[in-house]
């Protein structure tokens, strides 16, 4: 069958390090031209964690903020994504936590996430690093404050 000249057609994949990804065969690799994108914009990340998250413009700042900062501390073998900043803020929305310093759903919800999208396997000292980058983080781009909102008496 003879394909139209002016055809194409656009495939993506998750790369090969992540799990229940498979090798491409070398023969479609053969006819493929591969580009390796890198990761959104500030601005286009506030925005997916807003949308997907279900958060406030401003816990979708600290949130960015925070996992685009612990991305840049080193090198990861699977740096997180704006996945790591949708799993915070959903997890965030569902308990009714905010992104406060003093706020330990949230604290405890980063260093889980941080450390899980970052290591394949639990190594305790990796882990204790992440830990430690995590809550340098969030005690940087997080007020104290109140954990909780108080609410309204009727």
């Amino acid at each position: 069958m003879r394909v139209h000249p002016d055809f194409s057609a656009i495939f993506t994949s998750n790369p090969e390090e992540y799990a229940g990804v498979h090798r491409a065969q070398d023969a479609l690799r053969d006819r493929m031209v591969t580009i390796n994108l890198g990761y959104f914009d500030r601005e286009t990340e506030i925005a997916i964690t807003e949308a997907k998250g279900g958060v406030g413009r401003e816990e979708a700042e600290r949130i960015v903020d925070i996992v685009r900062d612990f991305r840049e501390q080193g090198k990861y073998a699977r740096p997180p994504t704006v996945r790591a900043c949708i799993t915070i803020a959903r997890v965030l929305k569902q308990s009714e936590a905010r992104a406060l310093a003093s706020d330990q759903v949230f604290v405890q919800t980063c260093m889980d996430i941080l450390a899980s999208e970052t290591q394949g396997v639990s190594d305790s000292v990796a882990d204790a690093h992440s830990r430690k980058i995590t809550l340098d983080l969030i005690g940087k781009r997080c007020p104290a404050g109140k954990e909780r909102p108080e609410k309204a008496m009727a």
